[in-house]
């Protein structure tokens, strides 16, 4: 697991894209240049008050002087993107975590085909400077209404075919189709939400393992659903031992039991609650972590549940 050490930076701009989503340019306050990156990369961003969400890179990865993101507007969430979309100006401090890796170009193929709906379309913007030279690549972009199309000039940058489908205007995305049309060994690759993956998953089914790369983005559960049994987890470092109940994560657990540990997403996405696991088993409900993690004796607290007691190395 990367380390999220984190960077003060400013914004330097501010940029509407639409009338949800703005543009955040970042510049180093105290150094040169951010770390380098690779197409894909997303980071993580902590407010002055601590708030922290992740979001994908969309700046040009060989100019690390500055770092870009689009931040959407979601007046039904858990409050972070509205912090971030109305609360921060020019000149205001924030700070930016390390790159942290995100999905990948195929540079092998030759056929990319991407699927992006909605903000989702600013990780597939970022995958694009790894695009293969000589390679084709086809975009099928879903918003609701044309104007809620964003970063159309950058995205045709890339030399990317875009097909914009717009539900308000009877064009909405038909996956099936799409994916019929496209060539056998092309490589897909989609960012959007839950129930366009979810049938993207569906259509795709029977294509070679490694051929559909997806990155989600997923809302936290409500505070009162149930969530599983009941377990104990053993804290080494600590010396002590928690009850997790069935309404509530380990992740809010711990909080509730004063231990600080750093989170974002609530959702098992951005990897920010990640925790060692040096006893016990693991019902592994992430979305962040390889298999190699999982063996090895990580667990994201804010979905993950242990079966029974498990140790922890805190």
């Amino acid at each position: 697991m990367r380390p999220r050490l984190l960077i003060a930076a400013q914004v330097d701009a501010v940029i509407p894209h639409s009338a949800r989503v703005r543009g955040l340019r970042l510049r180093p306050r105290h150094r040169e240049a951010f770390p380098g990156f690779v197409p894909g990369d997303h980071v993580q961003l902590q407010h002055e008050t601590g708030v922290r969400r992740d979001y994908s890179l969309i700046s040009a990865p060989d100019d690390t002087s500055r770092y870009e993101i689009a931040v959407q507007r979601e007046p039904d969430g858990r409050g972070g993107s509205v912090l971030f979309h109305d609360g921060l100006s020019p000149g205001d401090t924030v700070f930016v975590s390390y790159p942290q890796p995100g999905f990948r170009i195929d540079p092998t193929a030759s056929d990319h085909l991407f699927v992006a709906g909605g903000i989702g379309v600013t990780a597939i913007l970022g995958l694009l400077p790894a695009l293969p030279g000589g390679s084709r690549g086809v975009l099928h972009y879903a918003v609701r209404r044309p104007e809620d199309a964003i970063l159309t000039e950058s995205l045709a940058r890339y030399g990317v075919d875009v097909s914009i489908h717009s539900s308000s205007m009877g064009t909405r995305l038909d996956l099936e189709l799409v994916v019929a049309r496209a060539p056998a060994d092309a490589i897909i690759y989609a960012c959007g939400p839950p129930g366009l993956l979810d049938s993207l998953e569906e259509v795709t089914v029977g294509r070679p393992n490694g051929t559909v790369r997806v990155e989600r983005f997923a809302a936290a559960p409500p505070p009162d659903e149930l969530l599983g049994d009941a377990f104990a987890a053993n804290l080494l470092g600590a010396k002590r031992t928690i009850e997790v109940g069935e309404r509530e994560s380990l992740l809010r657990a711990l909080r509730r039991s004063g231990i600080p540990l750093d989170y974002s997403c609530e959702s098992g996405v951005c990897g920010s609650c990640v925790l060692e696991v040096t006893r016990g088993d693991v019902d592994h409900r992430d979305l962040c972590l390889t298999d190699d993690d999982r063996r090895t004796g990580f667990m994201a607290a804010c979905v993950s549940r242990g079966r029974g007691a498990i140790d922890l190395l805190i």
